[in-house]
């Protein structure tokens, strides 16, 4: 009964309250207990945050820096002992904009009054990214449960509890995977204003181009797959509603994602403008670093084609996408079961002469989601094929809680078919 601004506020204390009481319980704040992912990236984080500390600032802006050991744990232990360094052993990385290494150095800083040990400054740094991801999570459950029920929308969030690389890369500093939800959310709260009020708010676009922005201003990598699952709620809006105002819709949040994109782009390209000292300087690197991101003009991967990194990701890496106790599913099972679930429930509706329209816009989400993750291995082998350790996780952002989701839709949808 209370009034929409009021529930709206309410929903979001909820959201909070649980993905914090859900940090706490599972440990996700320390990195001592749960584990962490790609320790070397976040070397960047943690040499801004100390540099921050004592009020050194390199020249670029937001860029990452770190000391002469790149990619171990030096930097994490000049920050957590509170080590004096000289500013010139700092060295910034000009191929990222570093947004998140600002932003957490700003949040250390206030922390510093109440949290003097760099050791628990650590610790609360891991358990407000890992709070950040789950209340990210549980909004686009909150979408789903709207759309598809409580029960897939259960099931979609059981299995980001249950992804053994979410809950060691959730409290990633570097790579900060509740920002490669942004776009999504932005996209669903623009289909849910849209089928509120029967037309798209203005303020919606902006929304769209600042997610994208600020998920590339702390890290252009995969890039593809998020712009890909924000048209996923659109397109799935298309299939069943007004097609012609839906298509416009996914065209203008296209322009709105791109523009994000280009908008971190020209921030980048500022920073490596203080840097260099040139425009030329910057272009280079900036050109340097998409180029060689794309395959275009990395050596290392010259000869590896498309089918050999899919190859690799479809079938030599098979590790447990979710894992229960001694039960774990790996990819190929996982698509086997849902294609089997979308051809048994196609059966059910063809027998019981029921309309076979409304699996349309659940299969098409899943083929983008599928897709929006191979999109990365396709666009950027350089990347894809030498980083076994980071692009495993795009299935957790797509594939896999809209499988889990999907496939109790489906069956119930099947069961009602019958019923009736």
């Amino acid at each position: 009964m209370l009034p929409a601004p009021l529930r709206g506020a309410a929903t979001l204390l909820a959201v909070l309250a649980l993905a914090a009481l859900l940090t706490t319980v599972r440990h996700n704040a320390s990195a001592y207990l749960t584990g962490v992912w790609d320790t070397g990236s976040q070397t960047l984080v943690y040499g801004r945050i100390h540099q921050m500390e004592q009020g050194q600032y390199a020249p670029g802006g937001f860029l990452g820096v770190y000391t002469d050991d790149w990619s171990d744990d030096t930097n994490r232990a000049l920050f957590r002992d509170d080590t004096p360094t000289d500013a010139a052993a700092f060295h910034p990385y000009t191929h990222q904009s570093g947004l998140q290494g600002w932003l957490f150095g700003r949040v250390n800083r206030l922390l510093r009054h109440r949290l003097p040990d760099g050791l628990a400054r650590e610790a609360a740094l891991y358990w407000l990214n890992s709070t950040l991801f789950y209340a990210a999570e549980l909004l686009v459950a909150l979408a789903v449960w709207e759309e598809f029920g409580p029960l897939a929308a259960a099931f979609g969030f059981v299995s980001v509890l249950l992804a053994p690389w979410l809950q060691r890369g959730m409290k990633d500093l570097y790579w900060c995977l509740w920002t490669w939800l942004l776009p999504l959310l932005a996209a669903l709260w623009l289909c849910h204003c849209t089928r509120v009020r029967g037309k798209t708010p203005r303020g919606c676009w902006p929304l769209v181009a600042a997610a994208c922005m600020v998920r590339c201003m702390c890290g252009f990598e995969f890039i593809s797959t998020f712009l890909i699952l924000c048209e996923a709620p659109l397109v799935y809006c298309w299939a069943g509603g007004d097609r012609r105002a839906w298509l416009r819709r996914m065209i203008c949040t296209g322009f709105a994602a791109v523009g994000g994109v280009a908008a971190a782009l020209g921030a980048w390209f500022i920073q490596g403008v203080i840097y260099f000292g040139s425009a030329a300087g910057s272009w280079q690197n900036l050109t340097g670093a998409v180029t060689s991101r794309v395959s275009l003009t990395d050596d290392m991967v010259s000869n590896v084609s498309v089918a050999q990194v899919l190859t690799r990701y479809f079938v030599e890496v098979d590790e447990p996408l979710l894992q229960f106790g001694p039960l774990t599913i790996t990819l190929k099972p996982l698509i086997a079961v849902t294609l089997l679930g979308f051809a048994l429930c196609l059966a059910v509706l063809a027998l019981r002469k029921k309309p076979l329209a409304v699996l349309a816009g659940p299969a098409l989400v899943w083929v983008l989601n599928l897709a929006a993750p191979v999109s990365w291995m396709v666009l950027s082998k350089a990347h894809a094929y030498v980083h076994v350790h980071l692009v495993p996780m795009l299935w957790h952002f797509a594939l896999v809680p809209v499988s889990c989701a999907l496939l109790v839709w489906l069956v119930k949808t099947a069961i009602t078919a019958v019923k009736e």
